[in-house]
């Protein structure tokens, strides 16, 4: 299948209801899990991976396929293995390709048994576990992704004698890290943190009534629309500046591309003048918030600016390598981009964006498609190969710029 998204002749005006965030609704329902007790979760996500959550964990089978979800796959295993039981553990292709080994060996040394079925350090395992206790510090390198380290801080409370984690090296997301400590305290279990040690005694989590924010990540492509539509007038229901999700950052970021952010009472109001009189290089460090760089890459890219974005280490691991996917699909738009010391993204100004020269492709990932369809602002109508990919984190995005002007046509 493919999809066409061609814009809106005039700017871009729209009330946008964004979906729940997937981060927060994730930890939300392994925090009630481990409580045992049905409290509501009020604005739960429907992104497929939240959903892929809900039916793991009311699953009692003895095999768990975590599907494209990397949160999904660390949340999965640390829950199972704190809760005891004799299960294989597999996953999506681009999931089981990816390493495992961290979050094994640090289950392995709280008490569990983990085998590896085809190929060490990769999924599917098998893992045997009659609960978990904790004997001393759990060493965890601070660049692995934030999702181990949340995934061990939410099973903490359940732990014989808590755990302790002390965090090595430079930690790339500590935002998400910040954001699981933060909304483990609402059930009552507050991680006490010093230095780069984090404390979590054992005990239980509370119930208690939640509401899950709207998705800073997905609020990225509309500041990204709101960048390249000029005299566009987009308000964001609900969304706050003041956020528990680090991509929040974004806010700030996309007004040295020429977005206004006004915070009222339905939530945010973005907007952005005729003038172009932000600066001709932007340099934002994306450490702790990778997942807003596809918006201010593709956005700096429609406005013909120069742009350097570092904190990108563990770019080339997300569902995508997003650093070459990045290059080569901005290239079709005369597009010249670079990136720099495996951690820095370079995005070049040039003779301008043009449309592109072919089908964008999507690798499997959410984000590339959901990025690369405002373009059409300023390439013209563009064309996705999978469009369906946004169904990860967003699924009604379409239908969204269907009401903010934007024409999205299928064919199969």
């Amino acid at each position: 299948m493919t999809c066409t998204v061609a814009a809106p002749v005039n700017p871009v005006k729209a009330t946008v209801i964004l979906p729940a965030s997937k981060s927060i609704s994730n930890r939300a329902l392994i925090i009630r899990a481990l409580s045992g007790e049905a409290f509501p979760i009020e604005n739960l996500s429907t992104a497929a991976d939240t959903q892929k959550l809900i039916e793991l964990l009311s699953s009692v089978s003895g095999e768990y396929n975590c599907g494209e979800g990397g949160t999904t796959l660390r949340f999965t295993t640390a829950y199972l293995a704190v809760r005891g039981g004799d299960v294989v553990i597999t996953a999506a292709p681009s999931l089981r390709a990816r390493p495992f080994s961290e979050l094994a060996s640090a289950l392995t040394a709280l008490g569990a048994s983990i085998t590896y079925l085809e190929q060490d350090g990769r999924l599917p395992v098998r893992m045997v576990s009659s609960g978990l206790v904790s004997n001393s510090e759990i060493e965890v390198p601070g660049n692995v992704s934030s999702q181990f380290i949340s995934a061990l801080m939410l099973i903490g409370p359940y732990i014989k004698n808590g755990i302790t984690i002390r965090i090595t090296g430079e930690t790339l997301s500590l935002p998400y890290i910040m954001m699981t400590a933060n909304v483990m305290k609402v059930f009552g279990v507050t991680p006490k943190t010093e230095g780069a040690v984090i404390a979590i005694p054992q005990g239980k989590y509370s119930a208690a009534r939640y509401t899950v924010e709207p998705d800073w990540s997905a609020a990225s492509y509309w500041f990204e629309i709101a960048a390249l539509s000029k005299g566009s007038n987009i308000t964001l229901s609900g969304l706050s500046l003041h956020s528990i999700q680090g991509d929040a950052a974004v806010a700030k970021m996309m007004s040295h591309l020429g977005v206004t952010t006004i915070e009222n009472h339905e939530g945010l109001v973005l907007s952005s003048g005729a003038e172009t009189n932000y600066p001709d290089k932007i340099t934002e460090d994306h450490t702790g918030c990778p997942d807003v760089a596809p918006a201010m890459i593709c956005a700096s890219a429609g406005l013909n600016r120069t742009a350097d974005f570092p904190g990108l280490k563990n770019f080339r691991l997300k569902e995508s390598d997003r650093a070459a996917v990045f290059q080569r699909e901005l290239y079709n738009f005369n597009v010249h981009t670079d990136f720099c010391g495996g951690s820095k993204f370079k995005v070049y100004a040039g003779a301008g964006i043009r449309p592109s020269s072919r089908i964008i492709k999507t690798y499997h990932d959410h984000r590339v498609a959901m990025a690369l369809a405002p373009l059409s602002l300023v390439a013209g109508p563009v064309i996705i190969e999978n469009p369906e990919v946004v169904s990860k984190s967003y699924p009604h995005y379409y239908d969204d710029l269907v009401k903010a002007g934007f024409k999205v046509t299928f064919e199969k």
